[in-house]
């Protein structure tokens, strides 16, 4: 896909972070190149979610202007993200995982996208629809992650093929109709965003996009499913508060 993006085009970055000393300095870096030379107006956000290793020093170590660090006490990715996006100013809202798993040339294709189509409000990136290779599994992460999607369309009614994958775009307003209402700190935000979304009669897009698997990832399929599994039925149980306000 080739991006449409102009220098008028402003975009804000949250990239929550824990523990990533080792690769939030290349990763900063080859995303502020991106920018820079598709000579976007932007920020990046980065927030600390409580690190123990030196990722804050090396954030420090990196300071310029377009930079921005939010530290939190330890809470969540989910938590992380939502104080990203709400301190957001420009015109289109991305998260996306430290790692960069998700190509930074999608920012631009994202972009295009929210210029084509003036109705869609949020585009969410799919590492699973099927338009090439199929991402294969151990049988026993495989067998929670279709538990997972089997509880969360029959509770939820959330169908897409890939809810979690950790690169999400959004415009302003659309964000911040969604995450003053969100609660989920843990991994299971990225469906109570989407929830929401529903709710308040958001238009989403399911866009695929090219994604690397990089080692080191925080996600522990054994210890974080269960937890995962719970959250869903406390987005459930939190419906009335996600609804559009009466006027």
């Amino acid at each position: 896909m080739t991006d449409s993006i102009n220098k008028k085009d402003c975009v804000s970055i949250v990239i929550p972070a824990y523990n990533e000393e080792k690769r939030i300095r290349k990763s900063i870096t080859e995303l502020r190149y991106y920018l820079k030379s598709r000579k976007l107006r932007h920020e990046i956000i980065v927030v600390d979610d409580g690190s123990t290793d030196r990722t804050i020093e090396v954030l420090k170590e990196m300071s310029f202007p377009e930079l921005r660090v939010i530290s939190i006490t330890k809470s969540g990715k989910g938590k992380a993200v939502r104080e990203g996006v709400l301190s957001a100013v420009y015109d289109y809202v991305f998260f996306m995982d430290a790692d960069l798993s998700t190509g930074v040339e999608e920012i631009g294709n994202f972009i295009g996208i929210f210029k084509k189509e003036p109705e869609t409000d949020i585009i969410i990136g799919s590492r699973y629809i099927p338009e090439g290779s199929e991402i294969t599994q151990p049988p026993f992460r495989s067998l929670v992650g279709k538990t997972f999607s089997l509880v969360k369309s029959a509770l939820l009614g959330i169908n897409y093929y890939d809810s979690q994958c950790g690169f999400k775009a959004f415009r302003k307003d659309a964000a911040m109709k969604i995450f003053p209402k969100s609660v989920i700190k843990g991994f299971s935000f990225d469906v109570e965003i989407l929830y929401i979304a529903q709710l308040n009669n958001l238009k989403i897009k399911e866009v695929s996009v090219d994604w690397r698997h990089q080692p080191g990832g925080h996600v522990n399929i054994l210890s974080d499913s269960i937890p995962m599994l719970i959250e869903l039925f406390q987005i459930f149980a939190n419906k009335i508060n996600y609804l559009p306000k009466a006027t």
